[in-house]
Order: C-alpha cells, then sequence, then structure tokens
C-alpha cells in the first residue's frame, strides 16, 4: 500500500526532503511535534476525521491528515487512533483551506513511521521530477510529453474514490471493487468545468470512462477523461502532440505556437530568428541551441514558492529544454531563472470567470509578475489585461521559469439597501441547490455585531462570511463553493443574542 501513496499527494506542498535538495525552488513543510487526545469524527462506517487536543480542553487545535481512507503503511505497524486516545505526531504543518484550524500532516505517530513527505506535483501530469536518470534514455531532466506522441484510448467502468486531503478533490477509479485506486483520473485543475455541463462524480458513484491512457511517474496510470458517463469532459485533440509542447528549431520558416495542455488560450507564440541563428542570451550570456523542447504548464497558485501576501489566481511554468534534456529555465541548484531571446516571444493567457470568483478577483488589479531570483523578488510585467474577454498578453524576449497573475482580493459582495427593516430574518439562499455560488440575505431591524458562518453536514466551519459591525439594513452575501464537495450545509447568523440557522444544497 505504500505504493498507492505516492498517488495521493499529487499537487501537495513540497517535501522537506526536496527543499533541502533544491533550495526554494518548491516550497517547504515547516515541521511539528505535537502530543495530546485524539478527536475523532466518524461521518460514517467508512469515512472519519482526525484532530488533535493539545491542552486537554475538548477543542481541537489542529486537524490531522492520515492520507485517504484506503492508505496504511507497509513498513509500519502504526494504525489510526481511536477517539480518547493519547498521541503523539511529527508531521508537516499546512494551511488547510477547508479547514478553520491548521492541518498537520501525519509522517509519524506514537515513534511510529507512518508516510513520507512527498515532492509536490505542479501540473496534473505526474510528480514534478527533476532527475529522471536512465530511465529516459540517460536524458537528465527532459520536458513532460517529450516522450508522448499519443495516447492510448480505452473505456473503463468503475467506482470513483474522492480524496480530500488537500484543498483540492483527487479522484480515482476502482475497477474491481476492492476499495483501492487502480487509475487516477485526470479531469484538469479544479477551476476546469466543460461546455456540457458535465460534473465530476461524487465519492462511491458508479462511473464509465472513456479517456486517453498515460503512464507517468505515478503508480498506478492515469486517465485523462474525455467522456464522463456519456456527456464530453474535453475534446482528445486539444491536447496536442506532445500535450501542448513541442520544439523549437534555428532554422523554422514560421512563428510556432504552444499552449498548456487545458486551455489553449494560455500558450506562447516564438517568431522565426529565435536564437539569431545561435547567438548569445543576455542572462549571464547564455548560447541559444539550435533547438529547444518548448513546453507549458498552468499550474496550481497554491504551490508557488514565495507567494506570501499576493493573491494569485492563475500560475504557469514555462520550460525551455536541450536535445540533452538540460532545462534552460533552471540552474545547477534547480532554482528557476530567465532567459533572453533574439526576439519577442508573444505571451497570452486566460483565465476562468471561476478562478475570478474562486480567488475573489478584482479584475481591475490584475498583474502580470515573474520571480527573479537576482532581486529575490516578484518583478512586475507591463501587460494588456482584457477584461471582457478574460486575457492577459505582453511580448517580451525575457522567458521566465514562473510566471504568475495577481490581483488585489474583493471581500465579499454586500450590498445594503437604503430601507430599514423591521426585523432581524435570514432569507433561504438562492439558487438552492446550487454550483457553485448562491446568494444568502439578510435583514437587521437595528445596529449589531453580525457573524454569517457556513458549516458542513457533521458541523465543521467551512467559511466566515461575515463577522463585522452592521447598521440596521438589508444585505446580501455571495457564497462561493468552488472548493468544497458537494452536500448540504448549513448557514448561521448571530446578531446580538439571536441566532438563526438554514440549510443549503451544493450540487456539482
Amino acid at each position: 500500500m505504500k505504493k498507492v501513496l505516492t498517488v495521493i499527494f499529487m499537487l501537495s506542498l513540497a517535501s522537506i526532503i526536496f527543499a533541502q535538495r533544491h533550495g526554494d525552488r518548491d516550497r517547504a513543510i515547516d515541521t511539528i511535534s505535537v502530543s495530546g487526545t485524539a478527536i475523532v469524527v466518524q461521518n460514517d462506517s467508512t469515512h472519519a476525521k482526525y484532530y488533535l487536543d493539545e491542552d486537554g480542553d475538548g477543542v481541537a487545535e489542529y486537524h490531522l491528515s492520515f492520507g485517504p481512507r484506503w492508505y496504511t503503511p507497509d513498513s509500519s505497524d502504526a494504525v489510526r487512533p481511536e477517539d480518547g486516545d493519547i498521541i503523539s505526531i511529527l508531521g508537516g504543518l499546512l494551511d488547510h483551506r477547508r479547514m478553520d484550524r491548521e492541518t498537520i500532516l501525519v509522517f509519524e505517530i506514537n515513534g511510529r513511521f507512518w508516510r513520507d513527505p512527498y515532492v509536490s506535483n505542479w501540473n496534473n501530469m505526474g510528480r514534478h521530477n527533476k532527475h529522471r536518470g536512465d530511465r529516459h534514455r540517460g536524458r537528465r531532466n527532459h520536458g513532460f510529453g517529450w516522450d508522448h506522441d499519443s495516447l492510448t484510448t480505452l473505456s473503463v467502468s468503475g467506482t470513483a474514490i474522492i480524496d480530500t486531503t488537500y484543498y483540492m478533490d483527487y479522484y480515482y477509479l476502482d475497477v474491481d471493487s476492492d476499495g483501492t485506486p487502480d487509475y487516477f483520473l485526470n479531469f484538469g485543475p479544479y477551476w476546469y468545468q466543460p461546455e456540457s455541463g458535465a460534473v465530476r462524480p461524487e465519492d462511491g458513484a458508479a462511473v464509465d470512462i472513456v479517456g486517453g491512457e498515460l503512464t507517468t511517474s505515478m503508480d498506478v496510470p492515469m486517465i485523462i477523461v474525455y467522456e464522463l458517463n456519456g456527456e464530453l469532459w474535453r475534446d482528445s485533440s486539444s491536447i496536442g502532440r506532445h500535450f501542448g509542447g513541442g520544439w523549437l528549431v534555428g532554422d523554422m520558416d514560421s512563428s510556432r505556437t504552444f499552449h498548456s495542455t487545458f486551455d489553449r488560450g494560455d500558450n506562447i507564440t516564438v517568431h522565426t530568428g529565435w536564437n539569431n541563428r545561435g547567438g548569445h542570451g543576455g542572462m549571464g550570456g547564455n548560447h541559444l541551441p539550435d533547438s529547444l523542447f518548448c513546453q507549458m504548464f498552468e499550474t496550481i497558485p497554491e504551490d508557488i514558492p514565495n507567494r506570501d501576501g499576493m493573491n494569485i489566481f492563475a500560475s504557469y511554468e514555462i520550460n525551455m529544454f536541450t536535445s540533452d534534456g538540460r532545462n534552460m529555465m533552471t540552474d545547477d541548484r534547480m532554482m528557476n531563472e530567465y532567459f533572453r531571446f533574439a526576439n519577442n516571444i508573444d505571451y497570452s493567457f486566460h483565465y476562468s470567470d471561476l478562478q475570478i470568483e474562486t480567488y475573489d478577483v478584482d479584475e481591475s488589479r490584475i498583474k502580470v509578475k515573474y520571480w527573479d531570483e537576482v532581486s529575490a523578488d516578484w518583478e512586475t510585467v507591463d501587460a494588456t489585461v482584457n477584461a471582457e474577454l478574460n486575457i492577459v498578453t505582453f511580448s517580451s524576449s525575457d522567458v521566465s521559469n514562473i510566471i504568475v497573475l495577481s490581483a488585489s482580493k474583493i471581500t465579499a459582495v454586500e450590498d445594503e439597501t437604503t430601507a430599514l427593516p423591521t426585523e432581524f430574518s435570514l432569507s433561504q439562499n438562492y439558487p438552492n441547490p446550487f454550483n457553485p455560488s448562491t446568494k444568502i440575505e439578510y435583514t437587521l431591524s437595528n445596529n449589531a455585531q453580525v457573524t454569517l458562518t457556513v458549516y458542513n453536514i457533521v458541523g465543521e466551519k467551512v467559511a466566515t462570511l461575515v463577522n463585522e459591525y452592521k447598521n440596521a439594513g438589508a444585505y446580501t452575501v455571495n457564497f462561493n463553493a468552488s472548493q468544497l464537495s458537494s452536500g448540504v450545509y448549513f448557514y448561521e447568523i448571530k446578531a446580538d443574542a439571536i441566532r438563526l440557522v438554514k440549510k443549503m444544497s451544493l450540487l456539482k
């Protein structure tokens, strides 16, 4: 079962081990050692959530992440704790977006091995390995898609298994009903939504999948989903020959465009004369080779290092590999770099409305930035933003490994009317059921300290929408649940000594 664990931690934070080897190229987890009483909340016969009460007051200080329900270590006899057990935990401290408290990624329990920290995956295509050695014909670090000219299309049926350990859900397929994954289902990043209206399956749902099978560095095969239960999820032809990547050659007679795998609107266009037939670059006089393999991935904003204080809502990784597998975009320490082409490259980044809603983006304040290792800071790029088409464009001869879109954050939108209500009330949210956004209206007959909170079915707080002093009036609050799973939720409003609660349903 230890091999299955490798699959679980796709898109997790970078591991301590990886960060020690490669510096700040990936963000490290802060280690923590704590002891206390285990609190176990049993949702049903198979699902449980684990917490730690460190000071014995009956209130949990930490959420404990032991991984999906099917994981057990094969190199120790460690087991999950029972409610009330006194335990000692060694783990990595995470900021879990779905919890109202910090999460500890468990490495050891009571001195026994539970799991290793794992390298982060940035782009939903398998772990982000830096050195591959002889596994791929001796190339040290060649780009994903280099050896992938085509995918094997297959049709499979089984039961959906969802891992909710992290800030997004990971989907697997159990085809033999043994409760463990046989395939990882790649539905794309969590903000991707197909035009067909198809929705991701619920945990335990019976599903029919048509997709492209892909062998990656994970321990179960990946299926890039084309159809879900007979509905189109994505056009298989949009992947391209090398997953959006391809080769630049010095004597090419026309421009070439490379795009990210799930959105052709994310692309870079390189023009003829890009290497000036063997000229020198601007970053330390880098010599531009006769050919480069170019790839571009849209990545997970939460995995971007050095992002403190920035509301990053879209992020991109660009790599340029020489024919011997050397990545021109990273140095010997695997730190992200940039270098200069002989002429300008045209950049185009497309963001979705769901990304805007998820990260509360003020579109009038969008900026394009790249990380500069020399200044150890984010540098701003002069770019054009088309808010109507959700497209950001710019041209530059500099190519950076990591580029992000960031913006000021808009808090929950509230519209106050001029008419003063005569009572304190909480209306039913609308629409209901909803996906992923809904509106909640409430009225105050007098000035009061107001809190508006959302809880899941087991009483865990998942969002605080309002927590401030309000004047008498009528208010509307937007609630975006794109990061939550389908199910029943409760929203509670408190004003002075009055408390009102209503139920709503998220249906994805």
